[in-house]
């Protein structure tokens, strides 16, 4: 059966190669040699952007959002691409025995774009303002075991944190995409579209809505030599489509947001570098188990065991992926649940089925955009595959701008994908009951307390067992369809050097880039 949906089929994918292959042969390698000379970095997101958003740092969602913000911004710990912590803007970290005070030096010598210097009372500012219910930060949940008392300066360039209750691994809790350092004293609207961070890049022009956001190099950047490009234009560009064609044409030099499907016509390219990496990035369809049919666990079951995950591998991701479990956390990555994903298994979902009483099966709309790639391609299959069982799909397409801010959380069944992320931090942002992105709606008071168990453990392997019985219990339980991951995939101009892609599409750095060679 070949899946259709309102606009596109799957033969889309072929055609898509074949007019990327012809865009090429007529472009060559021209466009370049203007931004070249000039300096200027032109980069281009992938997910739509548009009036919500923001350069606040409590409030980053989207692909935009992070670009803009990690231009500006730096954090005291960021993740290399093991999710390991390294320090940014802190010097060291400790922490007592038990693992529940944590003290964290600051380097010197780094100051904001405004030139006052950085200083621990910063850092307390931040924090407390994730964690204020004021601010309403989706991050604040992520942080329960922080109080505003808990947090203090010691001297300038010391902060310490006391927890209520032990966090083991808290140094990964805090390189999150919301934890960006601001000024003391930065009022919301201040935040929201004039940057003052101690990043390599100034703000020279914000308007949420308009394109394009504009920075200049920040010359009294505290790492020498950086950044090596003088101004950074970035754009957002949904449609995949366009997103190659200003590739291909020169209009931009960079996204790492690229579809995985006709990468061998871009590699063709005579004026392009494709760069890849392995990534726990979720592609995924989010059901709300408050909504019927989803609020039966057999029928949710049963429309996770319809999926051929391999499959869904080659045609939506171009193999660029690896199979997934209905659970946010790769195998790869620390205390992931190394376990067989699920097989396709029809005759059962049918099973389940008649058994929640729905012997002739069910309809349901899954709305769906271009917003990420490969969200389109995604739908039609799942739409196919679910057929079989009685699972009669109907495809809403929605416009790709502003998806994320009027589609998520609003229907109960849609495409769906989730930046990577560690185990601890892929599990609590979107399942914890009390968690500000709950697209799905679960609560389970057993999920929350391995978590909170999890987190208080020094015991690495008593710690990695709860954070597998919690994947299991989401898996089994959840409303999330998460098939794949999908690689990190970007490309840019054959002569630009220094861009080295992060499994993270948020924590990218353009900090070292240069153009022209």
């Amino acid at each position: 059966m070949e899946p259709v949906l309102k606009g596109i089929s799957r033969r889309r994918l072929l055609l898509s190669s074949a007019a990327i292959a012809g865009s090429v042969a007529v472009l060559g390698s021209s466009g370049n040699a203007s931004a070249a000379a000039s300096r200027v970095l032109r980069l281009a997101s992938g997910e739509s952007d548009g009036p919500t958003g923001t350069m606040d740092p409590a409030f980053n969602k989207i692909d935009a959002d992070a670009a803009r913000i990690s231009l500006v911004y730096e954090r005291l710990i960021i993740l290399d691409k093991n999710f390991e912590p390294q320090p940014q803007l802190a010097q060291s970290w400790s922490s007592n025995e038990k693992g529940d005070v944590w003290t964290i030096e600051l380097k010197p010598g780094i100051s904001f774009h405004n030139g006052k210097p950085l200083t621990a009372a910063d850092v307390v500012y931040t924090y407390r303002r994730l964690i204020d219910p004021k601010t309403a930060s989706p991050v604040a949940t992520t942080f329960g075991e922080l109080t505003p008392e808990g947090i203090e300066a010691v001297d300038d360039k010391t902060v310490r944190f006391t927890l209520k209750s032990p966090v083991v691994e808290f140094p990964s809790l805090i390189a999150n995409r919301f934890t960006y350092i601001v000024p003391e004293g930065s009022t919301a609207e201040e935040l929201r579209t004039r940057g003052q961070g101690t990043g390599p890049f100034k703000v020279q022009e914000f308007v949420p809505g308009r394109e394009p956001s504009v920075f200049v190099r920040n010359e009294a950047y505290w790492r020498e030599g950086l950044p090596k490009v003088d101004r950074v234009e970035l754009r957002a560009i949904a449609d995949t489509s366009a997103r190659l064609s200003a590739l291909l044409t020169g209009q931009i030099d960079l996204s790492w947001d690229v579809p995985r499907v006709g990468l061998q016509a871009l590699q063709a390219a005579p004026n392009l570098t494709v760069v890849t990496v392995p990534s726990p990035y979720v592609m995924s369809l989010t059901l709300m188990v408050d909504v019927p049919p989803f609020n039966d666990v057999r029928v949710r079951q049963a429309m996770k065991l319809v999926v051929d995950r391999q499959r869904m591998i080659d045609l939506v991701l171009g193999g660029l992926g690896k199979p997934a479990s209905d659970q946010p956390v790769a195998s790869w990555v620390q205390y992931g649940l190394d376990e067989p994903a699920p097989a396709r298994d029809v005759a059962k979902a049918k099973q389940l089925l008649a058994e929640a009483g729905h012997p002739d099966g069910i309809d349901v709309e899954l709305y769906t955009s271009e917003a990420t790639a490969g969200f389109l391609e995604m739908a039609a299959l799942y739409q196919a595959m679910a057929a079989e069982a009685g699972i009669r799909v109907a495809i809403n397409k929605v416009p790709g701008d502003g998806y994320f801010a009027n589609v998520w959380r609003k229907v109960p069944f849609l495409c769906t994908s989730k930046g990577a992320r560690n185990a601890d931090e892929a599990l609590s942002q979107f399942y914890l009951s009390n968690a500000a992105w709950n697209d799905t709606h679960w609560k389970s008071e057993e999920f929350d307390g391995l978590i909170a168990e999890a987190r208080q453990t020094l015991d690495t392997a008593k710690r990695a067992e709860l954070y597998r019985k919690a994947q299991r219990l989401l898996r089994d339980d959840g409303g999330v369809i998460v098939p794949m991951f999908a690689n990190s995939v970007g490309a840019h101009r054959k002569d630009l050097t220094g861009f080295e892609i992060h499994p993270q599409k948020n924590a990218q750095d353009f900090s070292q880039i240069s153009i022209g060679g």
